[in-house]
């Protein structure tokens, strides 16, 4: 195929060319969703310490049922089925469902009431409740609800329509108002873009522990800038509306509100908004006051205030501040055991932050001084799990040797952690909030081996929760290296077929950016590679400066220039591999990402041609001023502070020298990387005369439908085999 004269745009049809790659593999991923569909996921154990809940869909199925296991017996039931007519889902849904990265329909989230007696079912925009032990399944009056927050009581659901806060009787579907005046700019009761996007808070809406009271978030949008997308597909449709902060712009503006699950009289909680813009976290334990983690812009200062419930007024319990930013502390596990956890009496609370190169969990007073460091210096601490205040423990998920996941337990008064489970891997554990004795660990196996275990409290495996997913034909063989002088973390995926001692093309599969770590020890994630490389190639992965897992200066030396080490790191770590794996043919090396991966890819590509003979970036951040503020301005400050950091991090800055062939890919309509990055990189390289190749994709960020999916793969194997197999 003839590279396109220079300025010239050319679609292409890739696929077209992709039949000769071979493409039995990218298929079946596909379909399977890479092996994971009909894996139990969002394992629950309920409060009676003898139940499991658990979705699940088919092996090529993305429809997902509520099943119960019982452990005695080791057999499952189904609860609730999705229903029989499609989906129908409000503009709100689907972005919501966006920002959660959900992919998937049927029953996509369930809730379970402190006695675990009330399951409420969320099945598109229409929710049911679930009586247990019985089974019975009672559909809750009324449509069009989204982010449903069950009372703990399990009588009552909190719900958003027309932009308003609802609280729904379970029992007779009774329905109040509870607050009003939202509109398209005025939302009650939702996360707003930031939040969900980039702080990992998906609530808008929070029920008192006695189900008498809420909190809720007013989200003021209407000096948001505005954005408009149109589906190309649909030219009669209007364009959607969406309110999108861009760097340096002006953000949604907050409050919380205090009111009565009847409605009534509103108490806002006194939160200094200009010194305090994003809102974190917001917890209201047993015997503890309602508590806010709160961030200044620029995310170098966070506080935990407490809210007196009856006047609103709050107080600060702690603060943190980092002269780069701030890292908000890891969530894990279905039960999300936020941070700070107050204990059952609320004598105090378990808090952690970053103690010199790693984090550490505290055990703080109610007043938030110091008590004493649960987990020891130096231990790899990432996320907590449970806490069992009784029996003074506490379980963590560390990682041990940077590429998996660990399970310990450690004492609530400190000590030495003990490992809770030995198969090396990623564990991703959920404990009952009520029981302690027994727990769900759904496990991706450093052996590829894949599911979920259910374990008493020791880590002895009890059952496996049933599954229907595929097994993979073949489990990719990745080598895992240390690469360079400052021993970076890597991996090496061989062809099928390979032979010691023929050179090989490389491809460098790359993300190389914040909040994303890529080598881990899970042979699973590396199916779609393993795929990529079995076309030809030798795929490697290079962990740099910019990503987590490591320390905290490792993570946060990439403050105002994110491409400068990380594009160092990521060639420096590639030639260390070619000097480790005589097969790498370095001569002939490709360069794919997505997303933050196809920014870097870009970047590559026109800064280092003498590493990079082609690439292929997907849905790239090209200029940062145009990425949203929580994410951006962590990193680079705002484009009015710090002009020279954005024109160093911005692709357009050196558009005018490719000189290497780049097939780009986005999607239209795209709400999280907006198309008109890709618009800005076109224009450049057509203003400055350089031939680009432009693959124009259906739909948003993410790729969850398994023909586009599969054609993007091969569209993605054939520019590389085309680009590099000649040289």
């Amino acid at each position: 195929m003839r590279y396109p004269t220079p300025g010239a745009l050319l679609l292409l049809a890739l696929v077209s060319a992709a039949p000769a790659m071979a493409s039995d593999c990218f298929e079946p991923l596909a379909r399977t969703r890479n092996y994971a569909l009909g894996l139990p996921v969002h394992a629950l154990p309920l409060p009676n310490g003898r139940h499991v809940l658990y979705l699940r869909s088919g092996p090529q199925d993305t429809r997902q049922h509520l099943y119960e296991y019982d452990v005695a017996q080791r057999g499952e039931r189904e609860l609730a089925a999705p229903q029989a007519t499609p989906e129908h889902l409000s503009v709100e849904e689907k972005a919501r469902r966006e920002r959660a990265r959900v992919t998937v329909s049927g029953i996509t989230d369930f809730a379970v009431s402190d006695d675990g007696a009330t399951i409420l079912v969320g099945e598109g925009d229409k929710l049911s409740s679930v009586a247990l032990p019985q089974g019975t399944v009672t559909p809750v009056a009324g449509t069009g609800w989204i982010a449903p927050r069950l009372s703990p009581d399990g009588r009552f659901v909190a719900v958003v329509r027309d932009h308003d806060l609802h609280v729904v009787t379970l029992a007779g579907g009774a329905e109040v108002q509870v607050t009003r005046g939202g509109s398209e700019t005025l939302s009650h009761g939702l996360a707003e873009f930031a939040a969900a996007e980039e702080l990992d808070r998906a609530d808008g809406v929070w029920w008192s522990p006695d189900s008498q009271r809420l909190i809720f978030e007013e989200a003021d949008t209407g000096a948001v800038e505005k954005h408009f997308i149109a589906d190309p597909l649909h030219p009669s449709q209007p364009p959607v509306e969406f309110r999108y902060p861009r760097a340096g712009t002006t953000n949604a503006r907050l409050r919380f509100g205090l009111v009565g699950r009847g409605g009534g009289a509103i108490t806002w909680i006194a939160l200094d908004r200009q010194a305090w813009p994003y809102v974190a976290r917001v917890i209201w334990a047993k015997h503890a006051p309602p508590t806010l983690v709160v961030l200044n812009r620029e995310q170098t200062r966070e506080a935990v205030l407490a809210v007196d419930p009856a006047t609103g007024e709050t107080r600060t319990l702690l603060t943190e501040t980092d002269p780069a930013w701030i890292d908000l502390a890891p969530m894990d596990g279905v039960a999300g055991r936020a941070l700070p956890d107050w204990l059952p009496d609320g004598s105090g609370f378990l808090w952690a932050a970053s103690r010199g190169t790693r984090w550490q969990l505290e055990l703080r007073r109610a007043d938030g001084t110091l008590d004493h460091a649960v987990t020891p210096a130096g231990f790899p601490f990432l996320s907590l799990d449970d806490v069992d205040a009784a029996h003074g423990s506490v379980v963590v998920t560390a990682d041990p040797d940077r590429l998996s996941l660990g399970l310990f337990r450690v004492a609530l008064a400190g000590g030495a952690p003990t490992p809770l489970a030995a198969e090396p891997g990623l564990h991703n554990p959920s404990f009952s909030p009520q029981r302690h004795d027994l727990f769900a660990d759904s496990l991706n196996g450093a052996d590829g081996h894949a599911g979920t275990m259910l374990r008493a409290a020791d880590g002895s495996v009890i059952a496996t929760l049933p599954s229907e997913a595929a097994t993979p034909p073949k489990l990719p063989t990745v080598q895992y290296l240390q690469a360079g002088a400052q021993g970076l973390d890597a991996s090496v995926l061989r062809p099928a077929g390979f032979v010691r001692g023929r050179k090989y093309p490389v491809v460098l599969s790359v993300y190389a950016g914040p909040t994303v770590k890529v080598v881990q020890r899970a042979p699973r994630l590396e199916l779609e590679n393993q795929c990529l490389a079995d076309h030809g190639f030798i795929v490697v992965s290079v962990d740099g400066r910019g990503t987590p897992g490591r320390d905290h200066d490792f993570e946060h030396a990439t403050r105002g220039d994110l491409i400068d080490l990380p594009l160092q790191d990521q060639v420096s770590g590639l030639q260390a591999l070619g000097r480790r794996v005589p097969e790498m043919d370095m001569r002939r090396v490709g360069v794919e990402g997505w997303s933050f991966g196809g920014y870097f890819t870009a970047m590559a590509t026109i800064r280092r041609p003498d590493i990079f003979a082609a690439g292929v970036a997907g849905a790239p951040v090209v200029d940062f001023a145009d990425y949203d503020t929580a994410y951006t301005e962590r990193y680079l400050g705002t484009p009015q502070d710090d002009p020279v950091g954005y024109s160093k991090s911005s692709v357009l800055t050196y558009a005018a020298s490719l000189s290497r062939p780049l097939l780009i890919m986005h999607g239209l309509t795209d709400d999280n990387v907006y198309f008109e990055n890709t618009m800005k990189l076109t224009q450049a390289l057509i203003a400055a005369g350089k031939p680009y190749r432009l693959l124009l994709l259906p739909g948003t960020h993410l790729l969850p439908d398994p023909v586009l999916r599969a054609r993007v793969n091969e569209a993605r194997a054939a520019f590389l085999a085309e680009r590099l197999r000649g040289r």
